[in-house]
């Protein structure tokens, strides 16, 4: 496995984000600011985002999450990371970006079906 995934947004623009080893631990984690996303692995080895986020701290926000159950029972394998310290406003503008290319089913907000 990788360690990155470049994944692309309706934009066409790449965020390149990277697994994180221990999820769960707020020490394992850069404190800093950034988008996440909860990914599932599929049988052929290739992944599908479940949902994408954003956070002041990732680890404040990564370890606590509200939606780990339902990113777990949805099959969620990994959660990955991009650390993004130009400003509320990038982050925003790059989840919606990621949201609106794929869909996950966990997001309710910027989606462009559904």
């Amino acid at each position: 496995m990788s360690d990155i995934i470049d994944w692309p947004g309706l934009s066409g623009k790449l965020y390149r984000y990277w697994f994180l080893a221990n999820p769960r631990s707020p020490s394992a984690i850069k404190s800093e600011a950034g988008n996440y996303a909860f990914v599932k692995r599929l049988p052929t080895g290739l992944y599908v985002p479940l949902y994408f986020g954003i956070a002041d701290d990732l680890s404040a926000r990564i370890p606590f999450h509200e939606r780990w159950t339902d990113a777990m029972r949805a099959g969620a394998t990994d959660v990955m990371t991009h650390t993004t310290p130009n400003g509320a406003s990038a982050r925003e503008a790059e989840e919606r970006d990621l949201i609106q290319r794929w869909n996950p089913p966990l997001n309710v907000h910027h989606r462009s079906v559904g």
